[in-house]
């Protein structure tokens, strides 16, 4: 005789446990997704930073010629550029690192000519920090070193330029 009564309590309960853990694999499985989502977009964030500002730095002390670099601590500098033709006064350049806390909620990066720099907030991301930051002169080369960290990134990331200082070329 066949039974038509259903399932019994005992296969729901069962079924339902294998459906809820299927649910939260799921879910953990779409939770760590967005999570690496999030840190690619925070990687992508402060390398597009980074970049910006290597260029924008790297530009004036490739096309302009370095004279020389004033230190004010190790985390600013006055540069000085020469007039390319020998005519007219030299100019200024000011690069200030303004590292205000652990976390750099209020850190930048300051640039730009003398009396007009630009300063340039360092992205507000969570556990962002700036392990070191340092302008040097050593050897006639001029050396800045910025890195920064996150816990999730897989590697630092660093602002790092060197220049020559008062590089004579011959004609």
């Amino acid at each position: 005789m066949k039974n038509n009564k259903g399932f019994t309590s005992i296969e729901l309960l069962v079924s339902f446990i294998i459906v809820s853990a299927i649910a939260i694999g799921m879910f953990d499985l779409v939770l760590n997704y967005r999570n690496s989502q999030q840190v690619a977009s925070y990687e992508t964030t402060v390398q597009s930073y980074i970049n910006n500002m290597t260029k924008m730095i790297q530009d004036d002390l490739v096309k302009r010629k370095l004279a020389s670099v004033t230190l004010s601590g190790s985390r600013q500098a006055t540069f000085t550029f020469t007039n390319p033709d020998n005519k007219g006064a030299n100019t200024n350049a000011v690069l200030k690192i303004n590292v205000s806390d652990e976390m750099c909620s209020n850190c930048f990066i300051e640039y730009g000519p003398s009396g007009q720099t630009v300063k340039n907030k360092i992205p507000n991301i969570a556990d962002l920090t700036i392990q070191k930051a340092e302008i040097k002169v050593d050897s006639q080369f001029l050396i800045v070193d910025i890195l920064f960290k996150h816990p999730n990134f897989e590697n630092s990331k660093r602002i790092y330029i060197t220049a020559p200082i008062n590089y004579q070329t011959t004609p």
